[in-house]
């Protein structure tokens, strides 16, 4: 194993994966050096990951199900809409992983090291990268790894967490349709917080079923599995085994990542800022962001001229705001916004590829007085992060 490389790349989860991809697949790269250095290269979690997206995916080896008809639910209200451009789309992490290692491992250029991660020392040349065990030197260093306490405890900005407990559950009758999935059920009690569950059938006898909260804090282990039986019963499910299980937890923020990065070290993924603020969502952003990244890289400018930022940005904020002052108010403002506006400009929306008159409709679903408030008491925060 080498100690100097052209790349390292610090963390072999979603982001790093995918960049590692992309720098596989490019020609640009293969007289460079890279190394990927995880503290565990063998995940055992079998992640859920879900998108909606236009067209065939370039993942479409990885989807384990698809569904073209989505439901959004709360009290009183239920919207069912069959899609005609977009398709909801999970991939489970393991395989997806797995895959993308087994085929970097493939190149000459690429080296794999097993440890973790303790420092970054940059200098004028070169980043000095400190494990537990062994230290190496790049040019240039592609951070995910994020500590989300510390960013929690220095930032003024809105600091949420969405944290969830899914169960995969195998019925011995049939019981779901698998052709629909519920992205957002939110007819459970709130108990002051934002509360919803997805049901996402992979089968007529089998289905994922997660209940997800978007709070300030955790809740007790028994708490997520006494909402998740509840709700179970309540679809009239008396009988099931839990095939698997996946607890998580995402940082709701729009902490200004990127003033993180330097000329040497850009953070990618959650690390730098490129999990959607206002839901958590992060693979589509991966997808593009890493697209952008590579392009940038091959035109050899520092990492700290590396945007991502759009002006959705300060709808995340504004929508964080009043989350994290009035949480309770969470059901109620996706209820307006997906009662007054077509579920495929809603999916536009969250990934940030709307028009501005687009978004002009969206958020006047949302109740004007409270986000005018926000909006004007967070116009320091706008000027100064956009």
């Amino acid at each position: 194993m080498k100690e100097n490389y052209d790349y390292i790349i610090c963390g072999a989860g979603l982001s790093g994966l995918i960049l590692a991809s992309r720098i596989f697949d490019d020609r640009f790269f293969d007289d460079k050096n890279i190394l990927l250095i995880d503290k565990n290269l063998k995940s055992s979690v079998n992640k859920t990951w879900c998108f909606w997206e236009t067209g065939n995916s370039v993942w479409k080896d990885y989807i384990v199900k698809s569904w073209d008809t989505v439901i959004f639910k709360s009290k009183g209200f239920k919207k069912e809409k069959s899609l005609k451009n977009y398709s909801y789309k999970m991939i489970k992490s393991k395989f997806f992983l797995d895959n993308i290692i087994n085929k970097i491992k493939q190149a000459n250029n690429f080296d794999f090291f097993q440890d973790e991660i303790v420092d970054f020392v940059e200098s004028e040349n070169n980043v000095l990268v400190k494990t537990k065990s062994n230290q190496f030197l790049a040019n240039n260093v592609f951070n995910s790894c994020v500590d989300v306490d510390e960013i929690k405890s220095k930032t003024s900005y809105p600091f949420l967490l969405q944290h969830f407990l899914g169960w995969t559950i195998e019925t011995s009758e049939s019981f779901f349709n698998e052709k629909k999935a519920t992205i957002m059920d939110f007819s459970i009690d709130q108990k002051d917080e934002t509360r919803f569950f997805y049901v996402l059938p992979l089968s007529d006898k089998k289905a994922l079923i997660e209940f997800t909260v978007f709070s300030k804090d955790l809740l007790k282990k028994d708490d997520y599995e006494l909402e998740l039986k509840k709700y179970i019963k309540s679809l009239k499910i008396d009988k099931y085994k839990i095939a698997e299980d996946e607890f998580g937890v995402i940082p709701m923020t729009c902490y200004p990542f990127e003033r993180n990065n330097t000329s040497k070290i850009l953070n990618i993924g959650t690390a730098g800022g490129w999990t959607k603020p206002s839901s958590g969502y992060t693979f589509k952003f991966i997808e593009k962001n890493t697209i952008k990244l590579v392009a940038h890289i091959k035109k050899n400018t520092q990492f700290s001229n590396f945007k991502i930022k759009t002006r959705h940005w300060i709808y995340d904020l504004i929508f964080l705001d009043v989350l994290y002052k009035k949480n309770y108010l969470g059901s109620n403002l996706f209820t307006k916004m997906f009662s007054k506006n077509p579920m495929e400009k809603i999916f536009m929306f969250l990934d940030n590829e709307t028009s501005i008159i687009d978004e002009l409709k969206i958020t006047a679903s949302f109740p004007k007085r409270i986000f005018t408030n926000s909006l004007l008491n967070n116009i320091g925060k706008i000027i100064r992060g956009y």
